[in-house]
């Protein structure tokens, strides 16, 4: 079950003391973060690639908390000033299938490199010269003691050639020195599409480890605790002790699969953070219109299934 975006109600913050809507647009430091073991893992993973080099695929589903883990590794190199950039090419109107968008390609990323490291030099109109262009501005770079991290957003629509393409930049070397630490954030189907088996991409899929963002099933309570106090609220005092589990249950779905013999009914959980973040948003907003004090599982169930 997919849930439509919800905030709150002007109704809803002024019946509950809501000052600050701590579900949207609410991340402002790197605090506002809500870290649990998972989190915490994938959150090192990047940040010890952006360090030390290696190529990551990260994979969640949408509203799974990808962006924040990028927001968040651009705040950690901010704040602790490590000498690391990162370089992000433009992803707006990247796709594979839509007539209306085109593939990122090798040669978008060489500008984004450009534009990272040299932003007023005049880019080489040849391809082979634009190409050691890049390679000269990421050793220089690299020996006065920068890093760099190429951190593609969106990465499951990728464009096959391009995915080819990674492996020569993560190539780049000065000497022994990688130059590039590469990061692919993006949803389920970037794994799919890293598979072992498609013989296409099979030289970056060895050079690429994946990790996953999982869904927040056994932190709901822990998630949403987190989420009100960085707005001097509690949740004790707008939740009742049911209703965590409640919205456990309700983003949760069965799908099946298999055929046969083999066929079976798998539960999958969508417990991540924008689902629970709409999920609530509509309880507080169901509770204001009965006057309720507090939201309870019947005001859960009764939002999922108005927003189902």
């Amino acid at each position: 079950m997919l849930l439509r975006k919800h905030t709150l109600s002007s109704q809803a913050r002024q019946h509950f003391r809501i000052a600050r809507d701590p579900f949207t647009d609410e991340m402002e430091t790197d605090a506002d973060v809500f870290v649990s073991d998972d989190i915490r893992y994938v959150r090192a993973a990047m940040r010890q690639t952006a360090r030390h080099g290696g190529m990551l695929a990260v994979v969640a589903e949408s509203g799974g908390g990808k962006s924040t883990l990028v927001q968040d590794l651009q705040e950690w190199i901010n704040t602790s000033r490590e000498p690391i950039t990162l370089i992000t090419p433009y992803v707006l109107g990247m796709g594979r299938a839509d007539r209306k968008s085109r593939p990122l390609l090798a040669d978008d990323i060489i500008r984004s490199i450009f534009r990272a490291l040299a932003p007023t030099m005049a880019v080489p109109q040849n391809a082979e010269r634009r190409a050691a262009a890049i390679h000269q501005l990421l050793a220089e770079s690299a020996r006065i003691g920068r890093r760099h991290a190429l951190v593609i957003e969106e990465a499951h629509d990728l464009a096959t050639p391009t995915l080819k393409h990674l492996k020569r930049f993560y190539e780049l070397q000065d000497g022994f020195r990688k130059l590039l630490a590469i990061m692919l954030i993006g949803q389920t189907e970037l794994e799919g599409r890293l598979s072992e088996h498609d013989a296409s991409v099979r030289e970056v899929v060895q050079r690429c480890e994946i990790v996953h963002l999982p869904p927040l099933d056994n932190h709901v309570e822990a998630y949403l605790r987190h989420k009100l106090a960085r707005v001097d609220l509690s949740f004790d005092a707008l939740f009742e002790p049911d209703a965590a589990d409640e919205i456990r249950s309700r983003l949760r779905t069965a799908t099946t699969e298999g055929r046969g013999a083999q066929r079976q009914v798998v539960t999958v959980s969508l417990c991540h953070p924008l689902a629970i973040n709409n999920l609530v948003s509509a309880a507080l907003n169901e509770a204001v219109k009965i006057g309720a004090t507090k939201v309870n599982k019947d005001l859960i169930a009764a939002a999922a299934r108005a927003s189902a």
